[in-house]
């Protein structure tokens, strides 16, 4: 497959755009009811002549929301709309009765969206073919006006410019959230996530294309095996050099997904079972050929291939996975293929939003059925035949303390992580600001300026402390509403002031939208929009008596971006959240134990007791997977979550560190943290999967209370002491013997978890 051209899209591209259509459904209702108001409002200043093409461009965006999901180069239907909306853009003010060069800021909104849905190299050619549109629409508009008050065009320029690096800057932010959130920590290959996401894009191609996929499904054979003998750094390091070998087999296009603790995933397009037979049959030897860390390491495959006309890709997926279990119950260490037959009832798995989701456990995630069932107490499920839902994991955490503004303290860490990229732009970014209104200076003054000045500083210097802010909300927002309360104060003592320089309070808006979750944009934006109108109708009060809606097009603006700006920001916040909290069970993952290890590091220095790291897995849980499949096994997972969660408190973590395994870092000794895990322990007793009850072993270890935490060396204890819990006889807790030990560096404890 050839690499994208200038002009083309490549698949992780393509699925951004996608999913960001998708997004921006959940706002249409609030854009269009704006849309509708301004415009119906705006006939009483711009004339009836405006509306035709109002209506086109809604309807415009309509045909694009239909068409996109449907073609597979959506860049082109894409492009296509953004010029549409230009012309209609420039259509309206062309047919306007008065009023017409005004609206010129309207033009910064496509230019937006093109700067948060392209890639950068379409980014620059699309900035500069959009700041051509705008001079070449206000000289064909009114050529005199434009040199008579070249304001009207330098200010919205300029603005467009400034509004165009920070959208780069929260598109770039978004995607290396997503990127984190759909690629596995440990291995480097892509998580469910990602695999869902897949899988969706497949399911809407099926309908307008015959298209053919193969699917691999494989599975480390004895892998509990090597966790139990060698530990689970052993275990570690063969999951890495596995996926490296399949990936040697599969090149650079196909990727390897990781859906469980050993299990993975190829998808291939447009193979038929035998190709798929050769490609998972080189994968098998790749891995046997040489031992892994001393140890003969095999796999087992299941394949499957058919046409997406004829079968959904859950069942091709389905079926596959059936494969792999006959191909272990075959001896291990082979391919088995799957007996496709037609499926007429069976929904695909991405063609419906009816229903529960699993994600992240043992196997697929699948809608309803057996994988949805709730794990209940011992002797419980009989008396019920309504299973109890364990509840989806909430984005903040227990530990974390919100205000009105902010949930906790994950979303102050997007704010601090965002303003900070972000305010590396924002100096160029206002700084053509700043260029367009040193060039208006002859036609308004530069009294202008005088309150805008200081204000941008403050808020500068505000961005540049924020990562030592412990609550960056109150200053990043008190500032920046002090350079929007200085824009107000500038029109009002402009000389002469005028409709058009209220796009001012545009540039302001694209960066703290994306930053702040929903209830601070609702108050960021409501608090512009009150600034807006007021300063149009203090400034002018004889135009805005007159024909009040002259401020509808910079309203549009502020607006516009703030709902576009504010989809990008919660969707990274979702993607951030995905990449450090479990979806199946509600504990942290391996990304976020990297970044809590520095801050308890940092603690330990001035901690009076002791940190306790406790590790645990399910004990025959391999066995449990095999006897009552995914479904089982993720309901067992959804359990330990659940038993787990209830009994941590404050300053208490716990990981899901992969398939089974998990951990907890808590702040006590090694006796209180062995009480711990004796509760999570007996709760888990009280729970049985299919028939089958729950246990778990557990291993101990501490640092001492005079000692710094040292985070390889305790975590290695407390996984000695869980296979000496094993090796008793497994369902009970072991704690490791206190030794002395010298602190390792941050840097070696990041490397050993990565």
């Amino acid at each position: 497959m050839a690499a994208p051209t200038l002009l083309e899209l490549d698949d992780v591209e393509r699925g951004r755009i996608l999913d960001f259509a998708r997004r921006l459904r959940g706002v249409r209702h609030q854009a269009l009811l704006v849309l509708f108001v301004v415009v119906g409002l705006g006939i009483q200043a711009y004339g009836a002549l405006i509306v035709p093409p109002a209506a086109a461009l809604v309807a415009g965006f309509w045909v694009l929301g239909r068409v996109l999901p449907r073609v597979h180069r959506v860049e082109l239907p894409l492009m296509a709309m953004l010029v549409f909306a230009q012309a209609s853009i420039v259509t309206t003010l062309a047919v306007a009765d008065r009023w017409q060069l005004d609206g010129l800021g309207l033009l910064v909104l496509p230019a937006t969206a093109a700067c948060i849905l392209l890639p950068r190299r379409l980014m620059a050619l699309w900035l500069v073919w959009s700041v051509l549109v705008m001079v070449g629409a206000a000289f064909a508009i009114d050529a005199r006006q434009v040199m008579d008050v070249p304001p009207i065009l330098l200010l919205p320029v300029g603005v467009m410019l400034s509004v165009a690096l920070p959208a780069a800057t929260i598109r770039r932010l978004e995607s290396e959230s997503r990127d984190t959130a759909l690629v596995d920590s440990l291995t480097g290959a892509l998580n469910r996530g990602a695999l869902e996401a897949r899988i969706a894009e497949l399911a809407l191609q099926a309908h307008t294309m015959p298209l053919r996929l193969g699917v691999i499904m494989s599975d480390l054979d004895h892998f509990k095996g090597v966790n139990d003998d060698l530990g689970h750094d052993a275990g570690d390091g063969v999951l890495r050099e596995t996926v490296l070998r399949m990936r040697s087999v599969l090149g650079p296009l196909t990727p390897v997904y990781r859906v469980g603790g050993e299990e993975f995933a190829v998808l291939i397009a447009g193979a038929d079972e035998v190709g798929v037979q050769v490609v998972a049959e080189r994968m098998r030897e790749a891995v046997a050929a040489e031992p892994i860390g001393g140890r003969r390491v095999t796999m087992s495959f299941g394949i499957a291939a058919a046409t997406l006309d004829r079968h959904p890709v859950g069942r091709i997926i389905e079926v596959a996975d059936e494969a792999l279990y006959r191909a272990k119950r075959a001896g291990r260490n082979r391919v088995a293929t799957a007996n496709l037959t037609p499926m007429s009832v069976l929904p695909d798995v991405a063609s419906t939003d009816d229903g529960p989701e699993t994600s992240d456990g043992a196997g697929m995630a699948r809608r309803g059925g057996p994988a949805d069932e709730a794990v209940a107490p011992r002797g419980a499920a009989a008396a019920s035949p309504t299973p109890t839902k364990v509840p989806r994991p909430s984005v903040a955490l227990g530990h974390d303390h919100g205000n009105w503004l902010v949930r906790g303290e994950f979303e102050r860490d997007h704010i601090r992580e965002s303003a900070h990229a972000l305010s590396r732009t924002h100096h160029g970014a206002l700084g053509f600001v700043f260029i367009a209104l040193l060039a208006c200076i002859p036609w308004i003054g530069w009294i202008l300026m005088v309150p805008a000045v200081p204000a941008v500083i403050a808020y500068h210097a505000a961005e540049r402390r924020v990562m030592a802010l412990r609550r960056p909300e109150y200053m990043l927002g008190g500032t920046w509403l002090l350079v929007q309360l200085a824009i107000f104060c500038g029109a009002l003592v402009a000389d002469p002031a005028e409709p058009y320089m209220l796009v001012l309070f545009a540039p302001m808006m694209i960066g703290m939208t994306a930053v702040f979750p929903t209830r601070g944009v609702q108050v960021l934006s409501s608090v512009t929009v009150v600034l807006c109108v007021l300063a149009g109708g203090l400034a002018r009060p004889d135009v805005l008596t007159t024909y009040p809606t002259v401020v509808g097009p910079p309203l549009l603006v502020v607006i516009g971006l703030a709902l576009m700006s504010s989809v990008t920001g919660r969707s990274a916040i979702e993607f951030r959240t995905r990449a450090v909290v479990d979806p199946l069970t509600g504990l942290l993952t391996r990304a976020a134990l990297r970044t809590r290890l520095a801050e308890v590091e940092h603690e330990s220095h001035a901690a009076t007791s002791s940190i306790s790291v406790i590790v645990f897995d399910l004990d025959h849980f391999k066995a449990l997977n095999d006897e009552h499949g995914h479904a089982g096994g993720d309901a067992a997972l959804r359990a330990v979550g659940a038993a787990t969660r209830c009994n941590l408190q404050a300053l208490e973590w716990g990981f899901r560190l992969g398939g089974d395994e998990f951990m907890v870092v808590v702040p006590v000794g090694s006796g209180a943290a062995a009480a711990l895990a004796e509760r999570i322990r007996v709760s888990l007793e009280q729970v049985t999967v299919d028939g089958v009850t729950l246990t778990a072993s557990f291993g101990i270890a501490a640092a001492a209370p005079d000692e710094p935490f040292d985070f390889v060396t305790v975590s290695r204890r407390a996984d000695s002491a869980l296979y000496e819990a094993k090796r008793a006889g497994r369902n009970r807790v072991a704690v490791a013997t206190p030794v002395a030990a010298g602190p390792a560096p941050i840097a070696t404890v990041l490397r050993d978890i990565a």
